[in-house]
């Protein structure tokens, strides 16, 4: 006997192909459970759906384009229908019987007080619209403790940089005191390593996790050429310079700095185009807002309506706009206009936004609803993103600060020690090593005799240090900050020229302030 749960499964992999109702989605066509997106994930559905009621849509077809989303949410609709649609279930009992069977809380809550008001015969609109405002209400308040959590860990996470630092300098006046096994200061490292990485883990866990960037076949120019910059000129030009600059014996500062001038350009593009996507998705709540209420106002078409904006009032949206009223103008389609418009956004959020007002309008919805619903969706989502930014938006300069310092720590001491060797050197050479052996067999000048290897493992463990706060504190910025992956770029390739101009410049500095400890006796 083939049981329910088999059933379900062998539906969602039939419909995994299945396109959206306007914009395709084929980037989320397979779908995971995601926890940590289930929230957010639901408050857009719930949204969608508030919206498409407004048409007294038929369950079937509500249902139906509800679980084409690309959401991780999605699988619980489409087990929904498929019980509906091939089993001839009630929707109210097919959303119970799911209910029962979900683990999660949220959609398994959801899921049975649809069902409850489906039966009752309550207003469907009225309690989609409900239960959204609900979750969004209950999404915001998570966030906010994630982003409250995060900026208490961005705090402790300077305070373990800082910690580093300490740790290194007790290191070097411990081995002036004792010469210290090689396996000891190796451990260190590697203590220090593992407790950097776990500080950046646990800010991962602990910021809130959202989709910024829209996954669609085609994107922002920004985008698309950072992709290709990325791999057709900075990652062939990365394997290309380590040899040439290894056999060139530039040197390892200034090899640095070179890796990290290559990989910047696509690093940079993301950064400008991360700062258009926060400008694009404050405004695209009151254009939608605008254009839903004029539409019914004047009892038009949406195309008809935009061509009533005013386009001044739109910000950051005004070229996009005008340039798709332009297109609408011309006669092209109106679903690939609005698709242009979200292609060329590059946000995820607009991607939603708009897709909730566009499917709502085109199966008949009440415009000013609709526009009401996705404008509510929109405002929320960017209301949430402006107080994760008021922690995010010094820690990168934080960081920056940090990290130079904590370069020109690590160079310096090793510089120091550096030039103390030498100034010893220089002295036993003038003395023909009359009382110098004496003075190397005390503890801490032993640190400096060129039979001790305790000097090279001073450089060893700072210069490891240093690489590993160079590729760590970019990941801490990233993530904090969220958006585009390829902003680990720009931020990597600051903290790789910190590093390199502090290995270049700081040895010079060094020897200029301690000139006369090398200069030889007259």
């Amino acid at each position: 006997m083939i049981s329910l749960k088999s059933l379900l499964k062998h539906n969602e992999k039939d419909s995994s192909n299945d396109s959206g109702f306007v914009l395709d989605n084929s980037s989320n066509s397979k779908l995971k459970l995601n926890n940590d997106l289930l929230k957010a994930d639901l408050f857009c559905h719930l949204t969608y759906m508030s919206a498409l009621a407004t048409s007294e849509l038929p369950r079937s077809l509500m249902f139906e384009y509800a679980s084409r989303l690309g959401f991780t949410s999605s699988v619980y609709l489409r087990r929904v229908h498929f019980l509906a649609k091939k089993l001839n279930y009630d929707y109210s009992e097919a959303c119970r019987m799911v209910g029962e069977k979900t683990k999660e809380a949220e959609p398994k809550a959801i899921l049975l007080r649809m069902s409850g008001a489906m039966a009752s015969g309550e207003n469907e609109a009225l309690f989609l619209k409900r239960e959204a405002e609900v979750m969004g209400e209950t999404y915001g308040d998570e966030y906010e403790r994630q982003v409250n959590s995060l900026g208490k860990w961005t705090d402790a996470f300077t305070a373990l940089i800082i910690s580093a630092s300490l740790v290194v300098v007790i290191s070097v006046v411990s081995i002036l005191i004792f010469p210290m096994q090689p396996a000891f200061i190796a451990s260190l490292t590697f203590l220090m390593l593992i407790s950097v990485l776990l500080g950046v883990w646990i800010m991962y866990r602990a910021a809130p996790k959202e989709i910024k960037t829209h996954s669609l076949t085609h994107t922002s120019k920004a985008q698309e050429l950072a992709r290709k910059f990325l791999f057709y000129v900075s990652i062939p030009l990365v394997v290309i310079s380590v040899p040439v600059l290894f056999l060139m014996n530039v040197g390892f500062g200034w090899s640095i700095i070179v890796l990290g001038l290559i990989i910047a350009p696509p690093g940079i593009l993301i950064w400008w185009d991360d700062k258009r996507i926060d400008r694009n998705d404050e405004d695209i709540a009151g254009f939608i807002r605008s254009l839903g209420g004029i539409t019914k106002v004047i009892g038009t078409t949406v195309t008809e309506a935009i061509s009533r904006l005013d386009f001044g009032s739109l910000s950051s949206l005004k070229q996009p706009v005008k340039r798709m009223n332009n297109a609408l103008t011309f006669g092209i389609r109106p679903e690939l206009c609005w698709e242009k418009l979200v292609c060329e956004s590059g946000s995820e959020q607009v991607n939603r936004s708009v897709r909730i007002f566009w499917d709502g309008i085109a199966v008949g919805g009440d415009p000013g609803a609709v526009g009401n619903q996705a404008s509510m969706f929109a405002m929320k989502i960017a209301l949430l993103r402006g107080k994760r930014k008021a922690v995010s938006s010094s820690f990168f300069y934080l960081c920056a600060v940090m990290h130079t310092t904590m370069a020109l720590l690590l160079v310096g001491i090793y510089q120091i020690m550096l030039s103390f060797s030498q100034a010893m050197q220089k002295m036993g050479g003038a003395t023909q090593g009359q009382g110098l052996n004496a003075i190397s067999s005390l503890p801490t000048f032993a640190f400096f005799s060129n039979s001790s290897g305790q000097l090279q493992m001073l450089y060893l463990m700072s210069t490891a240090m240093l690489l590993m706060l160079t590729a760590v504190n970019p990941a801490a910025v990233k993530v904090v900050e969220g958006g585009h992956n390829y902003k680990y770029f720009f931020y990597l390739a600051v903290m790789m020229i910190i590093t390199g101009a502090a290995m270049v410049f700081v040895p010079g500095m060094v020897k200029g302030m301690f000139s006369s400890l090398t200069m030889p006796s007259s």
